[in-house]
């Protein structure tokens, strides 16, 4: 459904879906606040050279061997259970593709294209609202952030529940459960703020990322590596699985 009109024509289709989230990911244009203060809590030297040490071939085999062997494939088409079979084969050539991101901190043409399949959030979806996208992204991309994650995680917070190996995001809730408790035991009065950030990692702008990464310490590196990672980004919605134009 489109402005109270049923659409079945197999392109208007596409292009609606297409429209709509190519609406949703585009850069905001309205100016904001900059961010010119360094955090408290910063990276040390030690950190920041440890990040932006040069990439070794063995960091990227053990990322190949660390993503899930037969995830869904994105517009590459090959599952890391392929790589490994005949890495032998592929490995020195793929082994080149990510260097290179790492030496030029972008992707030639293609290698950060993603299809993005739709799955429903109610029964009976009408709607262009009524689906959930999902990226299905390629191999060469998830192989460069894996790494990137990797490292990052040397310097993660110990505070951080959330995305990070061996700690859990409910941990959250239990901590607040508990808090609430005691104040109820103690008597203490107390206010809680709950925040619904709709659509955060779609939302986010990259150009307030790279001032929180500064302000935390992170070097121009890592920086440009985050920046390239995201600045290439390319995606097509799969539509009954035909893809629209990318966008």
């Amino acid at each position: 459904m489109v402005d109270g009109e049923w659409v079945d024509e197999p392109n208007r289709v596409k292009e609606e879906f297409r429209s709509h989230f190519a609406m949703r990911f585009q850069a905001p244009v309205v100016n904001r606040s900059k961010l010119n203060f360094q955090f408290p809590k910063r990276l040390n030297s030690d950190q920041v050279a440890e990040l932006e040490n040069p990439i070794t071939r063995e960091e990227i085999r053990n990322a190949v061997w660390g993503c899930g062997k037969n995830k869904s494939p994105g517009p590459d088409g090959f599952t890391f259970d392929f790589f490994r079979k005949f890495w032998n084969i592929i490995g020195p050539d793929f082994y080149v593709a990510v260097e290179w991101f790492f030496d030029h901190s972008s992707f030639t043409r293609g290698c950060n294209s993603s299809f993005v399949t739709l799955i429903p959030k109610v029964q009976d979806p009408k709607f262009v609202n009524d689906y959930r996208p999902i990226s299905l992204i390629g191999s060469l991309y998830k192989v460069v952030t894996k790494i990137l994650a990797t490292r990052l995680s040397l310097v993660i917070s110990d505070v951080q529940t959330a995305f990070v190996p061996n700690r859990q995001i409910l941990d959250g809730p239990f901590i607040i459960n508990e808090l609430l408790s005691w104040c109820k035991r103690k008597k203490q009065q107390a206010m809680v703020f709950k925040v619904d950030f709709a659509k955060a990692y779609d939302s986010i702008r990259w150009d307030y990322l790279d001032d929180v990464l500064r302000s935390f310490g992170f070097g121009s590196k890592w920086r440009s590596w985050i920046n390239g990672s995201l600045i290439s980004g390319m995606a097509s919605i799969l539509i009954n699985g035909s893809p629209t134009s990318e966008f």
